[in-house]
């Protein structure tokens, strides 16, 4: 029984994530957020969602999770980003333009949380 709840509470700790995705536009406006989920919270900068989310938020939650799809960073004219996935001691980093349809409906991903995270 011991050695039972020493792995289970290892393994809700290994189960933490962290997303992070830091965009700063030309001129030069900075935005950082920090979707984090924890021994099954889900916080999104700072504000704690609960253990469950609505269909779409658990969707859009998804998404970000996997992160943007991959961009060249060359004469980026809108922008950067760098997107970090923290999994436990792995760190998964990308970087590129913050501009395009792909870049767009991983912002909108963003959004719909936030929307959420506000109660609207």
């Amino acid at each position: 029984m011991r050695y039972f709840l020493l792995i289970f509470f290892m393994s809700s700790y290994c189960l933490a994530s962290e997303v992070i995705l830091d965009r700063t536009n030309k001129s030069g406006i900075r935005k950082i957020d920090i979707l984090k989920k924890d021994k099954g919270i889900y916080t999104f900068d700072g504000k704690s969602l609960g253990k469950t989310l609505p269909p779409k938020v658990a969707a859009a939650w998804k998404q970000v999770e996997r992160g943007p799809a991959s961009a060249s960073k060359q004469r980026c004219h809108a922008g950067t980003y760098i997107y970090i996935n923290k999994v436990s001691n792995k760190e998964t980093r990308k970087e590129g333009c913050a501009e395009g349809a792909d870049y767009g409906r991983f912002v909108q991903y963003i959004e719909d949380i936030r929307t959420h995270a506000q109660g609207k």
